[in-house]
């Protein structure tokens, strides 16, 4: 069994309060000089004292834990950069404050205790859709939960949420095309994000926006593909005559244009393609990636200190915060093929 603090007190001849003020920081009216401070550590580590966290979790109310709900997380390993990005960012606001990070797939809306069990200080909620019970439960609860990446939220929650400009992003990027003289664009959700809401909120703008550009748009304008893209060659052999495809992220814009240099398309010559998120993937891809860039960082930065301000019981410098979106243009975007 290992030694208890009533061990270490009883050895050093000490209070059992004295002990838990160095080490553990409690008791702010105990007075313990630097020589006895000394003298109990050394005690701790003879009879090898191991802090019982779970029972401090308990005296304190705290955990130091700090959840990041990620219901479709997808592959950090592969090319695309911004699963990288948001992870790193949150974390070196969690990690410099002493928070661990817990990532979630998931939290069940029909056990509302999930959310105050006490295994958690707080919650980073990426891509939370306002759609169903479970914002109901997160704004009825105590713990404190921010929202990132959920642009379908509207302004009427209470909810904390920090998202980039999708619309203005997807504005560039029409500006772009129409600017080089595309009329027929194509518009590539992916299946399984179909209801992701920045996927949603990208694909509505596009809607909008084309037509505020006099652009013709029909079904045929905006697809579900797979994560792999394997439909663009049976898509392209149709000769639908677009001449520029905007993928809804970056991921999907890359395996584009990896499957349609496998089936003979020349990118940008026969075909421009565009994606979202530009993290230096795209400085890798072949041609590199034209693509709108929201900065993931920054936004992830401002989630995890405004939730480690609540948590704390400090007010947060901002309640929402919409950040704005710009254009890296690379290799993936011409002028159309001009017609015979």
């Amino acid at each position: 069994m290992s030694a208890t603090i009533r061990d270490i007190a009883k050895v050093a001849g000490v209070s059992v309060a004295s002990v838990s003020k160095v080490l553990h920081g409690g008791g702010g009216t105990i007075r313990v000089s630097a020589e006895k401070a000394e003298y109990i550590k050394s005690i701790a580590r003879e009879m090898q004292y191991v802090p019982n966290v779970v029972a401090r979790t308990l005296r304190s109310g705290r955990s130091n834990t700090i959840g990041l709900v990620f219901e479709q997380f997808g592959s950090i390993s592969a090319g695309p950069l911004y699963y990288v990005y948001l992870l790193d960012a949150i974390a070196s606001v969690l990690f410099e404050k002493h928070y661990r990070l817990t990532i979630l797939p998931e939290i069940d809306s029909d056990k509302p205790e999930s959310l105050s069990d006490g295994r958690l200080d707080g919650l980073i909620w990426c891509k939370l859709d306002r759609n169903g019970g479970i914002l109901n439960l997160i704004e009825r609860g105590s713990l404190p939960v921010v929202a990132l990446n959920s642009s379908t939220l509207g302004s009427d929650t209470r909810l904390m949420n920090f998202h980039c400009d999708n619309e203005g992003g997807i504005r560039l990027i029409m500006d772009h095309l129409v600017g080089l003289g595309h009329k027929k664009i194509l518009f590539v959700m992916e299946t399984g994000e179909v209801s992701t809401p920045d996927a949603v909120v990208r694909r509505d703008a596009f809607y909008k926006i084309a037509k505020e550009k006099g652009l013709h748009l029909g079904e045929e304008d905006v697809v579900q593909w797979s994560h792999s893209t394997t439909e663009f060659p049976v898509w392209w052999a149709k000769q639908t005559g677009h001449t520029a495809i905007v993928a809804w992220n970056e991921a999907v814009a890359g395996s584009i244009l990896e499957v349609a240099q496998r089936a003979g398309v020349s990118v940008p010559t026969d075909l421009s393609v565009v994606g979202f998120d530009s993290t230096a993937y795209c400085e890798t891809t072949t041609p590199r990636l034209t693509a709108a860039c929201q900065p993931i960082r920054e936004m992830a930065i401002a989630a995890a200190t405004t939730l480690v301000d609540l948590v704390e019981g400090r007010a947060p410098t901002h309640l929402r915060r919409v950040f704005p979106c710009t254009l890296d243009v690379r290799g993936s975007t011409s002028e159309p093929r001009k017609q015979s």
